[in-house]
């Protein structure tokens, strides 16, 4: 059980929808339209994620953002890694966009 009972209601509901289907995975759910979008670059970012540091992983991060000479983007590094992790665990990544589904029709 989480602290966000929003969370548990999505949890349950996607449970509930599993049972019914009983092993049938064949509902019109496209999560390929979501893998597209995921890490578009012409995608408006609107959302942030919160990532607690060090002070000293902080320090280096700011760092890598304003090096001229380093060519790196680790705003960007993370955004690609979840992108791999959505493709590594496809399972996870249909059950976030279900909820996402759910979300905007409300």
């Amino acid at each position: 059980m989480s602290d966000n009972p929003m969370t548990d209601a999505f949890d349950a509901a996607e449970e509930d929808q599993e049972q019914g289907r009983s092993g049938e995975s064949n509902d019109g759910f496209d999560p390929e339209q979501y893998l597209d979008a995921l890490n578009s670059g012409s995608a408006p970012k609107e959302k942030t994620v919160g990532i607690a540091v060090t002070a000293e992983m902080h320090a280096f991060y700011q760092e890598l953002q304003n090096a001229d000479e380093v060519e790196a983007n680790p705003a960007q590094s993370i955004r690609d890694h979840l992108e791999k992790l959505a493709h590594r665990h496809p399972e996870v990544f249909e059950k976030a966009m279900r909820k996402l589904e759910i979300e905007r029709e409300f």
